[in-house]
Order: C-alpha cells, then structure tokens, then sequence
C-alpha cells in the first residue's frame, strides 16, 4: 500500500510591487508637498517678502505712528525702511539700541512708543520671542503682531 504524503502549497505574496508602490506614493507626496505657494498670499515688505499669518477676528488697531520689526522666515530683522537685503540688524543688541532711540523720541513728542511684529508664517518662533524680549528690554511696552484675517491654514 503506497501512502502519498500532500506537500501544503505555500502561498507566496508578491512585495516587490508594494515596495514599488510605497515608493511611488512617497515621491508623489513629497513633490506635492514642496510646492511653491501662490504669490497672492505673500506681501512684498521692503525688500523681504513676508507672508503673514493667519488669524480668526484679529483685533484691529491704529498703527499708523507705529515702528514695524519684519522677521523673515530665515530669522532676518530687517532694518525699518531697509532698501537691500543686507539692511538688517546684526545682533538683537543693535535692535534694543535703535528701539531706545525710538522710544526716547517717542517720549520727546508725547506718543507711546507702538512696535507692530510683522512676522513671516514660517519664522521659527523662538526668533519672534526673540525680537519681542528685545522690544521688552528697550522699554517699550505696546506690542502688537500683524496678521491676516481669515481662518488660519492648519497644514
């Protein structure tokens, strides 16, 4: 009597064209991500182009006497009516000094020294915080932050 022994049929799946498709999905992701913005949501500051943030119901106030800091997305502090890209402060140390001087004029006409932050979306905050500890340290106490209404972008 012959006993025939059934070999289990392995069931193999192809992951080489997963691994392709993986691949795929990536680049497309990555390129789509990475693309330029459009123009209409930058403002052309100077020489710097800052696209501003976002904001629900933003408070609106008159700053029409106020001095505006632009911190760029690189972390640039521009030098207010700077015409190049080099017009910036070298070290938050100049930009207390020029804010002292702003502010002791301010004082000479009876006006509270206003600074308005204008800073670029992709600025990394610790440089905001920054500028503002220097603004802090020049004395000056009216800071306010420019934004754009509309509902903020969460990507």
């Amino acid at each position: 009597m012959n006993i025939r022994v059934e070999e289990e049929e392995t069931i193999e799946l192809p992951i080489v064209p997963m691994i392709d498709c993986a691949f795929l999905l990536l680049v497309f992701f990555l390129i789509a991500t990475t693309m330029k913005k459009p123009e209409s949501q930058e403002k052309q500051v100077n020489v710097y182009k800052i696209s501003v943030p976002k904001a629900e119901a933003p408070q609106t106030i008159s700053t029409e006497d106020a001095r505006r800091i632009l911190v760029t997305a690189e972390g640039d502090v521009a030098l207010p009516g700077g015409k190049k890209a080099d017009d910036k402060y070298l070290t938050l140390v100049a930009l207390v000094d020029d804010l002292k001087v702003y502010r002791i004029e301010c004082e000479q006409k009876q006006k509270e020294p206003v600074i308005v932050i204008v800073g670029d979306k992709d600025a990394k905050y610790q440089r905001i915080i920054q500028v503002w500890n220097a603004i802090k340290n020049a004395g000056i106490r009216q800071v306010s932050f420019s934004v754009e209404p509309g509902k903020p972008n969460d990507g």
